[in-house]
Order: C-alpha cells, then structure tokens, then sequence
C-alpha cells in the first residue's frame, strides 16, 4: 500500500511511513490481525506440544510396534523364500563352477551311474534349460524318468507285499506309471535324441532300464515289447500278478 502523506511504498505491518516518518494509522489493523494470529499460533503450538509430551509413551510404543511388524514381515519373507534364495545361489555358483562341474557329470555318465548324475544335477540345482548346461536337456529328461522307474520298482519289488508300510496297489498303480512314463519320455523325444550329444548314455539308461523290468519283474525283451503294446488293463493285471502273487 501507499503512504497518504508521501504516497512511498509501505508494509501493511509498518508502524510508521519508513520514508516520511509519519505514523501510519491506516495499518493498526492489519497489525492487531497479526498479533492475534501470532498468539493463537503460539497457543496452538503450546498444545500441540503438550499433547505430543503427555502421549510420548504411547507415540513411542507405536514407533515401535510399526518397527516390529516390518522386520517380523522381512523375516517372514526372508523365511519362505529362503529355498528359492539359496536354490538361486546355488544356480549361479553352477554356472561359475561350469568346467568342474561338467567334468564331474562327465565321469557320472562314463561310469553308467545315471542315479548319481541326477542326484548330482539336483543338489547343485543345475539348470538344464539354460546355457551353458543347456546340451543337458534331454539327456536329464530322460535321466528324470529313468531314476524315478528304478527306484519305484526296486522300492514295490524288495518290499513285497508284505511290507506294512506300503500298499500293494498302490505299487502297482507306481510301477504302471513310472513304467509308463519312462518309455512314452523316451519316444516322445527320440527326434531329440538322435541328435544329442549324449544319445550313448540315453540309450544305455533305456537298456538298464529293460534289465530292471526283466530282473524284478520278469519282462525280458519279448515280454517287455509285448507288455508296452498293451492295454492299460492288462499291463495292470500283469503287474498285480507279479507283485502280489495273484
């Protein structure tokens, strides 16, 4: 606003014209507005401070359960991830490890221990759908199917049954599949095959694997052939008789 007496520009809270000197009535309002809007400032900052100091307690012990839940939520996760954490950790250090690794699956094949380079490639959580174990694709497709039908026939077989901790037809239905899955793996990738670098050991994991069935389960190479062409019935009944005597 402007001085009335030499029109020079003032603050609306000046008391006096700063450049005539002359009291400046005309701004006691605006001053009085500041003054009271000063104190009930004050007040309020008064209060608000008091409120703050009497809950402190409180403010602090929410601080604190805020605090708690946060770590309780990181541990939690940290907890359920931890597997994949560590199967991840491990991944990587398969690939850092890729020359000593491979020469160690490498001695696995050569020795026809197909169980040991699955249990190999499993606890190092080897990834063989990326480089640079990539080459071990199939050869582990097989490998898979192949463990898991030797171990399902020793188990049903040794056992008998007998066994009180297995049930009979359940071996049957385990034998059926795993059978099953092993040769069905085995045709549906044997374009695949043919092609891999390591068809020698897939094609030795399919003689053992007839070895297996004609040892524990009478299927010698006829019977093998004859059981694959088979209905689902009758490869069931056949199993039955074998392994519960019926």
């Amino acid at each position: 606003m402007k001085c009335y007496s030499c029109g020079g520009e003032v603050n609306l809270t000046d008391k006096v014209c700063p450049f005539c000197g002359r009291p400046l009535t005309e701004t006691t309002g605006y001053r009085a507005d500041e003054a009271k809007y000063a104190n009930r400032s004050e007040k309020t900052k008064s209060k608000v401070g008091g409120i703050i100091s009497d809950n402190i307690p409180i403010v602090i012990s929410v601080a604190i359960m805020i605090v708690l839940i946060i770590a309780l939520s990181i541990a939690s996760y940290v907890k359920n991830n931890a597997y994949t954490f560590k199967g991840d950790a491990k991944r990587k250090e398969a690939v850092n490890m890729y020359d000593s690794y491979s020469a160690e699956i490498q001695s696995y094949l050569d020795a026809g221990d197909y169980t040991g380079f699955a249990a190999f490639k499993e606890y190092h959580n080897i990834a063989e759908w990326e480089e640079p174990y990539d080459d071990l694709n199939t050869l582990w497709m097989i490998a898979e199917e192949y463990v898991s039908l030797v171990s399902t026939v020793e188990a049903s077989t040794m056992f008998g049954p007998e066994a009180e901790i297995y049930r009979p037809e359940q071996d049957v239905d385990d034998c059926y599949f795993a059978i099953n899955d092993f040769y069905r793996e085995f045709e549906y990738d044997l374009e695949d095959i043919e092609e891999d670098p390591y068809k020698e050991y897939i094609y030795d994991m399919k003689d053992k694997a007839g070895i297996i069935l004609e040892v524990y389960l009478g299927l010698d190479e006829k019977r093998l052939e004859e059981y694959l062409a088979s209905s689902d019935a009758k490869k069931k009944a056949y199993l039955e008789e074998v392994l519960l005597n019926d």
